[in-house]
């Protein structure tokens, strides 16, 4: 009996659509074999600063090889995308998903019935804030995701180093209304490093100071009681990164079908390299089960 190659991949396609402030936003669209295609679409939202040739680490390609269409994009102001570099401002990415959504219903043979969403981290809670706002997205699925900015902030910053980044925001905020000049600092400045995740990131990144203020009011919490669609939830109990507390608080909160499940060993990326068969066997299962044969 023939078998499929270890390391088989999907065939992938660069396009690109616009935000809705006019800008260019890239992607990467990973096509099923037309045997396999089963017109459903999953839009990938990475974590902070992530894109689209990076984070899913295989994730779009096993997505495509059970027959979906997954569409992994830039963030304007990341990547290959268009906007001001490392400006990160949760309610635009919000926007960027929903274009994305948007983008792959009309133009890859997609269901416009079946479209669903997966964030990882700080995109779990994008990809939720979209779901929120976006009918068109019928299923969602989430991994270690951010679900409050302010409590994850507390969280990985001692609280001196919390206040005082706080401060800085708001005098960059004031400095860029007064002269127009956005005040850059280093990713890990801004976002203090568990020892695994600054192994993982060996290029400097830098983003605007006041990321820190827009993270800070970023609370998909807040809506995740407005979510009815169903929602699949993973953590893992080591998470250093984003503490596994704000994966429960989500599943708590969440209105329509869901399920958790919590990996007892590992940390962060695990989602993205060990963890990642498991991860996205269950991910795959969930879409199957609420975007295609409940059809």
């Amino acid at each position: 009996m023939a078998t499929e190659p270890k390391h088989a991949v999907s065939r992938t396609i660069d396009r690109s659509f616009v935000s809705s402030s006019g800008l260019r936003l890239a992607a990467r669209v990973y096509l099923p074999a037309p045997e396999r295609d089963i017109k459903t679409g999953i839009v990938f939202c990475h974590g902070f600063g992530g894109v689209k040739e990076g984070t899913p680490l295989g994730l779009c390609d096993k997505l495509a090889l059970a027959g979906y269409t997954a569409l992994s994009f830039d963030y304007r102001g990341f990547g290959e995308s268009e906007g001001p570099r490392g400006h990160l401002v949760p309610q635009e990415q919000t926007e960027d998903a929903i274009r994305a959504v948007e983008f792959l219903s009309k133009d890859f043979g997609v269901d416009p019935d079946r479209l669903g969403v997966y964030g990882t981290s700080f995109g779990g809670g994008i990809a939720l804030m979209a779901a929120a706002e976006m009918p068109k997205i019928k299923a969602a699925f989430v991994t270690v995701p951010v679900v409050s900015g302010n409590q994850w902030l507390r969280a990985v910053c001692r609280y001196y180093e919390y206040i005082d980044l706080k401060e800085r925001a708001h005098t960059a905020l004031l400095e860029k209304e007064q002269n127009g000049h956005m005040t850059m600092v280093d990713r890990f400045d801004l976002v203090p490093p568990d020892p695994k995740s600054r192994d993982r990131h060996v290029t400097a990144q830098q983003f605007s100071l006041e990321t820190f203020i827009h993270v800070v009011n970023h609370d998909p919490l807040a809506v995740a009681g407005k979510i009815k669609i169903p929602v699949g939830v993973i953590g893992i109990k080591g998470d250093m990164l984003v503490p596994h507390e704000q994966t429960e608080w989500l599943y708590e909160k969440l209105a329509g079908p869901k399920k958790i499940f919590f990996f007892q060993h590992g940390y962060h990326h695990s989602v993205y390299g060990d963890l990642l068969e498991p991860v996205a066997e269950q991910a795959i299962a969930w879409f199957n089960r609420h975007l295609v044969d409940c059809k």
